[in-house]
Formats: C-alpha cells, structure tokens, sequence
C-alpha cells in the first residue's frame, strides 16, 4: 500500500491526485453529514425525554393544586416555580399543559389554573411575546390569553383588530368573542377595515362554538360607517330570528349598495315578513339585472311558481342573465312535478 500511494506522488499521475482529493473531500463531508444527522437525532430524543418528563412533573403537581385535598400554598407554588420553572423551555411546557388542563375543565376548576398561571409569573411569556413585532409569536400569545380568559391584556390585543395578517385579525376577533360575557360583539364598533367574507363567517363561528352568553342585540351595528358591518349584522338579525329588529331592517330595502339591500331581501325571507312578496313585485321592473335575479330566487323560495311567473313579461329581451336565472327555476318546478305526478 505504502508503495502504491509513492508511485502516485513520486509519478507525477496529477489526474489520480486530484481524484483522490476530491473523494477524501466527499468522503469527510458525507461521514460529517452522517454524524450531525446522528447527534441531532440523538439531541432530540435526550430533548423530547426531558419535555416528556417536564410535562408529567407539571401535570402530576397541577392536578395536586386543583383537586387533592392538601392544596399546596402560595409559598409553596412559588417554590415549585422557582426550582422547575427557570429556562424559557420549561416556561412554554408549563403553559402548554395549562391549556391541555383548561380545554378538559370549566367553572371553578378554570379559575384555579387561571390562578397558578399568575402564580408561575408566565404572564410574562404572553407580554413578550405581544412585544415581540413577531406576527407568529403575538398570535400564540393572544391564543393563549383567550383559552386562558385573560382580560388584563385587552388594550394590548385591540390594536390587533385591524392588523395586516388574517391570523392576527381572527385570534384578536376570538379574544373579544370569548372573554366576553353580555357584549361579544363590541369589538365591531372598534374596528376600522372592512370585515372581509370570511372574518364575518369566523365571527359566526365563534359566536356558535366559543361564545356560552345571551345572544346581543344585532341592530346596535346596524348604523356602523362600515358597510361590512351593517352587512353582517343585517344577516345576523336573520339568522338569530330577531322579528322585533324587522322595523329597523325595512330602510334598507331602498339602499344603493346592492349588498345591503340583497342581503336585507335574505334577512327578511328568513323572517317571514309577509309584506316582503308584495315588494318585491312591486319594485322589480326598476331593479338592475343583478339584483333581478336575485329577487327571482327569493320570490320561489317565499312564495310559489305563479309568482315568479307574474315577473317574467318585466324582463327585458336583452337581459339574457335573469332570463337564464327564471329558466332554471322554471326547469327545476317542472322536474319536481313531474316526480310528483310519477308517484
């Protein structure tokens, strides 16, 4: 072997030089690429041990604070804090776990953890993190004041309904929502962006899935500069079956916005206001082609096939779009009568 590598190096064979430099090079970066990806392995299992470890500590001491018997004292839960939680890893393990507790209890049992929250000084985290100009981070944090109903930081969370990013805007939305117990939706009046179609559905989401309170009085938006807003709340009247709000929906029917008016004709259709039919028909010949069709649709939903019929010598020959509209409502009729008339 000592032989080969000197008739290499004394020969001049430069080619067979170069070849082997390049393959000890290859060689060392692959077998360095093997041993990092073996230390980080091995790094991350020592890591999820310790976590799994931390998260049973916390576990076993939070279910000892909210149930037995001998609940440890103040004196005692800042002792805890003070040994356990000291790195800014066992701090997020400590709050991640607090929500796991907080997801599976309600009530009083609610109150306590909100209680070793504060004692833990982990409001801290939540502080940073809404200080942090991280959009991902003030998320988590606004995340975790809702679960954990953490009304002292609802000036800081304000500002972040009107932010740039949609994540910001919905867990801002979901804070307001959730710590609220009369007035969900008393953020509306704060707001300055428009609400886009989805933030409207997510608040409506959130009203049926997060919000346990009496429903709000819907009209109090209903005079918003926003024209989302009065969008949102025309179609919530309709949705929550507010009949007493009907008096207040009707000034909208003469709207220039076509999407406050058509969502007005939606909201009072649902309602059952019976003067709506008659309305209708008395206003559809000098309504645009968009909201034609709309109205058409209505009326079959409201009221019967001879009604939409009485419309169709009211559309123009050119309007090929509402014309097409009653086609499909004509065919549809016919379908049905015929499956009617078969049985």
């Amino acid at each position: 072997m000592d032989d080969f590598f000197r008739h290499i190096t004394n020969n001049g064979n430069w080619i067979l030089q170069l070849n082997i430099v390049f393959a000890a090079f290859f060689l060392s970066i692959t077998l360095g690429f093997v041993f990092a990806i073996i230390y980080l392995r091995i790094s991350k299992i020592i890591k999820n041990r310790e976590i799994g470890k931390q998260k049973e500590l916390f576990s076993n001491y939070i279910m000892l604070y909210l149930f037995d018997t001998n609940i440890p004292s103040i004196e005692e839960v800042k002792q805890f804090k003070e040994q356990y939680i000291q790195t800014k890893l066992s701090e997020k393990i400590a709050v991640k776990v607090l929500l796991i507790f907080e997801e599976n209890f309600k009530g009083e049992t609610n109150q306590k953890i909100k209680e070793l929250f504060y004692l833990w000084d982990l409001r801290k985290i939540v502080e940073n993190d809404l200080n942090s100009g991280k959009w991902y981070k003030i998320a988590r944090a606004i995340y975790v004041a809702a679960e954990l109903n953490l009304n002292d930081f609802s000036k800081n969370i304000e500002q972040y309904l009107d932010a740039e990013k949609d994540e910001l805007r919905q867990q801002a939305i979901l804070y307001f929502i959730q710590l609220s117990n009369k007035s969900p939706l008393l953020f509306l009046s704060k707001i300055k962006k428009p609400l886009t179609l989805w933030e409207q559905i997510y608040i409506e989401e959130c009203l049926k899935s997060n919000y346990t309170g009496e429903i709000p009085d819907f009209s109090k938006w209903l005079n918003s500069d926003l024209a989302s807003v009065k969008i949102f709340s025309i179609k919530m009247i309709g949705e929550y079956n507010q009949y007493e709000n009907i008096p207040n929906l009707l000034p909208f029917l003469e709207s220039k916005d076509l999407d406050i008016k058509k969502e007005t004709i939606h909201s009072l259709g649902n309602l059952g206001y019976p003067e709506l039919l008659i309305y209708l028909k008395e206003t559809f010949q000098n309504e645009v082609p968009v909201l034609k069709s709309f109205i058409l649709k209505t009326v079959m939903k409201i009221g019967a096939i001879e009604d939409v019929l009485e419309l169709e010598s009211m559309i123009p020959v050119e309007d090929w779009g509402t014309r097409q509209t009653l086609f499909k409502i004509k065919k549809r009729w016919n379908k049905k009568e015929f499956a009617f008339s078969t049985v």
